[in-house]
């Protein structure tokens, strides 16, 4: 392991330049997002001395960042968490995060991107990047198709409560577009289970014949989804491999969007790390 000496300039300066008062309160923090805690559980867990944690966990009370609780005397997290947790919600636009990853896609594979999110049991389009291929898939922003037949939508559905899953189904039904489409309950259900354990949906000429598309979820806070990117192709560039490809890239980029849309946890329950 490097030394303070071997380490590289820039990263010996941005040591240098934190607060380690502000790290630790930072650390009790987000050891509080797990649940309360004593002042003993605070101390011992985070490597603290008793009188450091206490003066931590004084300061942020006292700004209601953390709240004692009388019976117990454990420590939470108060109320300007939650505060602090709307405005960032407020203020973030799914478009303006995901922007530099369609960009980032499109140079990486050459195919065309999209961005959607959910609207009345349908998947609409809200950004695209096109391919820079003669020969690519045509569509536009604001369009709106059924979630059962594209990747996007499949890749929203399968992170949706069940119950909401099927109320998009009794109003939208399973219409037939190609002869892969999925038009039974049953089926529905088989590849959302698929999904959620693979972490990625795919469209194998479901809705138009030639087209595949490789998605992924967006998840916001509180792990539900928020919308979905996707890249598609014609089926002669879109072999099992290079979605394969596609695949492990969307998952890396939607792990990153999602935690800049306030996700705590990531696919599958794995912690976004």
């Amino acid at each position: 392991m490097p030394t303070a000496k071997t380490r590289p300039r820039e990263a010996r300066k941005q040591e240098a330049n934190t607060i380690q008062s502000v790290e630790r309160a930072i650390k009790i923090l987000e050891h509080l997002c797990r649940g309360p805690a004593s002042l003993s559980e605070l101390s011992r867990e985070l490597g603290l001395h008793k009188s450091t944690a206490f003066g931590l966990l004084q300061t942020l009370a006292k700004h209601s960042y953390v709240h004692q609780e009388v019976k117990t005397g454990r420590y939470r997290l108060g109320y300007r968490v939650l505060a602090l947790s709307g405005a960032f919600l407020e203020h973030c636009d799914l478009r303006e995060v995901a922007a530099p990853y369609l960009e980032q896609l499109v140079n990486e594979h050459g195919e065309t991107v999209h961005l959607v999110v959910m609207d009345d049991g349908q998947v609409v389009y809200v950004d695209k990047i096109d391919s820079p291929q003669s020969i690519r898939m045509v569509s536009r922003i604001g369009r709106r198709l059924p979630a059962h037949c594209t990747g996007v939508g499949k890749a929203i559905l399968a992170y949706l409560p069940e119950e909401k899953v099927r109320a998009i189904v009794e109003k939208r039904g399973l219409p037939r577009f190609t002869a892969n489409t999925i038009t039974t309950w049953e089926g529905l259900v088989a590849e959302l289970a698929r999904i959620r354990e693979e972490g990625v949906a795919y469209d194998r000429e479901e809705i138009e014949e030639g087209l595949r598309c490789v998605a992924v979820p967006i998840i916001g806070y509180g792990g539900q989804p928020v919308g979905a990117i996707s890249v598609s192709g014609p089926v002669w560039r879109m072999t099992e491999e290079k979605m394969s490809l596609i695949a492990r890239s969307l998952k890396k980029v939607a792990r990153d969007i999602s935690r800049q849309m306030g996700a705590e946890v990531w696919f599958g329950g794995q912690q976004v790390d």
